[in-house]
This record gives structure tokens, C-alpha cells and sequence, in this order.
């Protein structure tokens, strides 16, 4: 089965494609992990952090500080830059993706699934190293299971075609539908 995808992914596609690579791990753990909005999450923990931090440094200008509240000042600093640098990483990402205009070609066939991106970078997973493929709200994705970290999505309109060529000729591959 062959499809051509020429239009480019919605900002909803991107950000669930981005988490699916963010959280590949627990995935290949656990194929019913519910996904969650990293984006939504390390810019709350980022936020929550950062006033906390505020906080502590104008009570430690008025009414001092001891030894305790410089730990807890370096340790609330090295949060916040993690998830500073966390969010900048996902954030380039998904810029990444939503910018990537090139026609795709998702190809299946008895050997495997391939993501042609425009005859520039070509992605090919065999069957036998698919973990998991999980219909998400926005997407379907392909999940290697060698811990690479290589997943190949498609957008959710693409999804019943390819489950029913999936049944019909890998009834095997372990299907999750998460969005349900």
C-alpha cells in the first residue's frame, strides 16, 4: 500500500508527534500509555518554578538567609533551567516539523513500514521491529522497538485505511487505539 501525503501536518498533529518522541520510552514499557501534553506540563513546571524561586530570593534579600536556603535556591535554579531547556528542545521540534513542507510517501508492505520525506530522508521499519502501533487522537504511529527512538506517523484522516490493510496482512502487529 502506497499513500501520498502532500499536505502538511496540523499544529495538533506536530505537537502529538513531537510528545510521541518525548515520551518513546515509556511506550515501549508500557504500548496503553496515555499520553500527556509535555508542552502543557514543563510550561507549568517552569512557571510554578520560577515564581517559587522569585519568592524564596525576595524573602532571602529581607529577612536573610541561611545555608538551607541557598540549597533550596540552587536546586529550584537548576529546575527551571531544565525545563527551560526542555521546552526550548520541544519547542524547536515541532518548529521543525510544522516548517518541513517536502511530500511525503508512506509506503506498507510485507517487509516493513517507509516514510519517504521527498527523496531527501527516507525512514524504513521492519515489521519484525515494530513495538507498537498506537492510533492517537491526532495521529497514527508506527513505534520501533529497538529503543532507537524512531517513530513514523501519519495524520489521523490516513488512519482507517492503513488499520485495515494492517488487519487484513498483519493481523500479528499489536495495534493501540489511545484516542478511544
Amino acid at each position: 500500500m502506497r499513500i501520498e501525503i502532500t499536505e502538511k501536518g496540523s499544529d495538533a498533529f506536530c505537537r502529538e508527534v513531537v510528545n510521541n518522541t518525548a515520551q518513546y520510552r515509556s511506550i515501549l514499557k508500557n504500548h496503553n500509555h496515555k499520553l500527556k501534553d509535555y508542552f502543557r506540563q514543563f510550561r507549568l513546571l517552569l512557571v510554578l518554578g520560577a515564581a517559587v524561586l522569585v519568592i524564596l530570593i525576595l524573602m532571602a534579600v529581607f529577612w536573610g538567609v541561611d545555608p538551607f536556603d541557598y540549597a533550596i535556591i540552587a536546586a529550584l535554579s537548576i529546575e527551571v533551567i531544565m525545563c527551560a531547556g526542555y521546552l526550548y528542545v520541544l519547542n524547536k521540534m515541532l518548529k521543525a516539523m510544522l516548517a518541513d513542507s517536502r511530500t511525503s510517501v508512506l509506503s506498507l508492505d510485507e517487509t516493513g513500514v517507509e516514510l519517504n520525506k521527498g527523496g531527501s530522508q527516507i525512514v524504513k521499519l521492519g515489521w519484525d521491529n515494530i513495538a507498537v502501533v498506537r492510533a492517537d487522537k491526532e495521529s497514527l504511529t508506527f513505534v520501533s522497538g529497538d529503543r532507537t527512538g524512531i517513530i513514523i506517523s501519519a495524520a489521523k484522516n490516513y488512519a482507517d485505511e492503513i488499520l485495515v490493510w494492517l488487519r487484513e496482512n498483519l493481523p500479528s502487529v499489536e495495534v493501540v487505539e489511545s484516542s478511544k
